[in-house]
């Protein structure tokens, strides 16, 4: 009973917002037009590009000369938040990615010097975030675009708009791990990609992929670049040090109780690891000469450490190498080996 009339004072809460606000005016966002949200009909059906909605409200943009409707569209969602102190919609409030996103926005998005609708038609982005329908100003009104509203729809909410450099921005995500960020050019009143980057975590090792997609015109170039997560990670080093010759840093790190090497360039990026793909996985550790030896299959290494030194040591095609390292430089020491039993590590002693 109580749940009934708490649903029954909610419920008359909102017809009462509904009847004192609907139609409501869009704030001032143009000399030229006006616009009006109103509810709509309970069984309209619009049959849109991307699904048949039933929507809650119409927007009407009104040419305020004439008072002629120039545009109408649906939206099933209407951020009542987004009201002044008038009880007026406040258009172009672009928070982005996940910020507030007004329903209607008025810029100009093909770079033509006339600006045109983005128009709010409900949660239909990434994580039911708001999607946008574009539409372009042309002879005098205004054009629905397919490739400009799949900008909004099928990326995350509303895309950034830079009219110095004339390029659009957009992102899109998965989970935690991954991320999308695409820079497009407009070309015959259409954006096409220029350049689209991928970010995302490997779980077996950890390293941050970053796909970097560049167009030149129909020629696509791809490049796959590994970076080591030096914040995330620190905390399950082992052991690091710089090499004496070129400022590379050696990384012995954790990760599910297995043990990792990576070697990295001065950006971070990852120049050689281990265990890599469909090799030998394992480590062996000798706890008196305080010697670490890993094998793939062109080389043999061997990670050392004294009192005063610190290296590496490879084999490969029958010569040896040394790349020392800087003493001074060192993170952590090759005795925390001893303390836990790694699963893929062989401890060896005389």
């Amino acid at each position: 009973m109580k749940f009934l009339i708490a649903f029954l004072f909610v419920w008359s809460g909102l017809q009462a917002f509904a009847q004192d606000v609907f139609p409501l005016k869009i704030r001032d966002f143009s000399e030229k037009y006006e616009a009006l949200i109103s509810q709509t009909e309970k069984d309209t059906l619009i049959k849109g590009s991307y699904e048949d909605v039933v929507p809650q409200y119409l927007i009407q943009i009104f040419d305020k000369a004439s008072q002629k409707v120039v545009l109408e569209a649906y939206t099933a969602d209407f951020p009542e938040y987004l009201l002044d102190e008038n009880k007026e919609a406040i258009p172009n409030i672009k928070e982005l990615p996940y910020g507030s996103q007004s329903v209607l926005m008025y810029e100009d998005y093909n770079f033509d010097g006339i600006k045109d609708f983005a128009l709010m038609n409900g949660n239909g982005s990434c994580y039911g975030g708001p999607s946008f329908d574009i539409y372009l100003a042309k002879g005098g009104g205004f054009k629905y675009s397919d490739a400009f509203s799949a900008l909004s729809n099928e990326y995350c909410g509303m895309f950034q708009v830079d009219e110095k450099t004339k390029t659009i921005y957009t992102m899109t995500k998965s989970g935690c791990c991954w991320h999308q960020f695409s820079e497009f050019k407009v070309v015959n009143n259409e954006p096409k990609p220029v350049k689209v980057t991928e970010e995302a975590y490997q779980g077996y090792t950890n390293f941050l992929e970053i796909t970097e997609i560049t167009y030149n015109g129909d020629k696509e170039n791809r490049t796959v670049t590994l970076y080591f997560p030096m914040e995330e990670i620190s905390s399950r080093i082992l052991l690091s040090f710089e090499l004496e010759k070129n400022g590379k840093r050696a990384i012995l790190y954790e990760t599910d109780q297995e043990l990792h090497y990576a070697f990295i360039q001065k950006d971070e990026s990852v120049e050689f690891h281990f265990p890599g793909d469909a090799e030998n996985t394992g480590f062996v550790y000798d706890r008196n000469d305080r010697t670490l030896m890993f094998t793939n299959k062109s080389a043999q290494y061997q990670v050392y450490e004294t009192d005063k030194t610190v290296g590496i040591k490879v084999t490969t095609n029958g010569k040896n190498y040394e790349m020392r390292g800087v003493k001074k430089t060192a993170i952590g020491s090759l005795n925390k080996l001893g303390n836990i039993e790694w699963q893929n590590v062989v401890y060896k002693t005389k």
